[in-house]
């Protein structure tokens, strides 16, 4: 009931106490005699009377006018207000009024059920399309200007502990938002991985400088990495080592190196630092042409790689005798060398061979 009615009630309950109160000041006048003290008092209760049915009926006149009077209001639609005078008891009869027409998803405040009161202040919140992407797909959702959380709770979107939320949760949506949800997860992986062959180096007297050969085979170990890693809508953006185990352990391989600095070819002995294993041509040229370093070409005269064997390194070449790095070649790459002989006949026959270059000391 609102303030006037309560109001009137009370007016009309007062008002209905003094008549009964002259109903009794008649009933015990009609069973007497009447006096002129009597008539007197009669006549002053009459006239209470009068004043009290006067009063009353004023005031319930009062207060059915101010009921009835249309009460004033402020409507806010997207925050801009008007004021508004109805005689509609609630809040959706009162727009309906006004003709601000309502859309499913628009916020009213308070509910449309809701009873008015002077001064009561009604909003309205527009809803606004925009569009929340998760999970792999893009949702249209029509919704007020609310925060994000609130959005997403709508569009049934729950959240885990971890998930990022683009914009903010706290907020405010407009028209065109694009609310990103990405989901972050978090889990325990094993990673095993290979550990590699250890070799261990040994001379072996048996054998030229420059020359080596595996002594004894390894076996690689294994180890296992426990890593707590973090995907992002499922791909994995971080890691991180929770520890890190050796399940069985490496077994060395052994490699054994040449040791010996010399040898004998024809009765004679050289020294030597390094050995080649190289694939050996041959050349011939017009006589008096120059090689690269300018020397004549002649016999014992040699194209190489630079970067393998420098020029002016002496050589000893097994089939070929004693020779220097004079010259280099467009072919000449890596362990190759040309060999020059004096005649196309020796160059064909000593052809294209496998042989052994040893680098001589200075």
């Amino acid at each position: 009931m609102s303030i006037s009615g309560i109001s009137i009630y009370k007016k009309l309950s007062i008002w209905t106490q003094q008549i009964s109160k002259i109903s009794m000041l008649r009933n015990r006048l009609s069973q007497k005699p009447i006096s002129e003290m009597s008539i007197f008092k009669l006549l002053e209760n009459s006239a209470q009377f009068r004043l009290v049915l006067v009063s009353g009926l004023s005031g319930l006149l009062v207060w059915g006018v101010l009921a009835l009077a249309p009460q004033p209001l402020i409507i806010k639609v997207d925050g801009q207000p008007m004021v508004y005078r109805s005689l509609f008891r609630t809040v959706g009869s009162v727009l309906a009024a006004a003709g601000v027409k309502l859309g499913p998803r628009d916020l009213v405040q308070p509910d449309l059920g809701a009873m008015v009161s002077r001064g009561m202040v009604i909003s309205v919140n527009r809803a606004v399309k925009l569009r929340v992407d998760v999970d792999g797909r893009s949702m249209l959702v029509w919704s007020p200007e609310l925060p994000v959380q609130e959005v997403l709770q709508t569009a049934q979107v729950s959240l885990g502990p971890m998930d990022q939320v683009s914009p903010s949760l706290n907020q405010l949506v407009a028209a065109g938002t694009v609310i990103k949800v990405s989901r972050v997860t978090q889990r325990l992986v094993a990673e095993s991985y290979p550990i590699p062959v250890p070799v261990q180096r040994t001379n072996d007297q048996q054998m030229e400088m420059g020359q080596s050969r595996l002594a004894r085979e390894g076996t690689p170990g294994e180890g296992q990495r426990l890593l707590m890693v973090a995907y992002v809508n499922g791909n994995p953006v971080h890691q991180l080592q929770i520890s890190d185990t050796v399940l069985r352990s490496p077994q060395s391989a052994i490699m054994a190196y040449g040791n010996v600095t010399s040898a004998s070819r024809g009765g004679q002995t050289f020294h030597f630092r390094n050995t080649l294993e190289v694939l050996a041509t041959a050349y011939s040229a017009r006589q008096g042409r120059r090689a690269y370093t300018g020397a004549l070409c002649q016999f014992g005269e040699v194209a190489v790689d630079p970067r393998v064997i420098p020029l002016g390194t002496r050589l000893y070449i097994d089939g070929y005798g004693y020779a220097t790095a004079e010259d280099i070649g467009s072919a000449i790459k890596g362990n190759r060398v040309d060999l020059f002989f004096e005649s196309n006949w020796e160059c064909d026959r000593w052809g294209l061979r496998r042989t052994k270059v040893y680098i001589l000391d200075d």
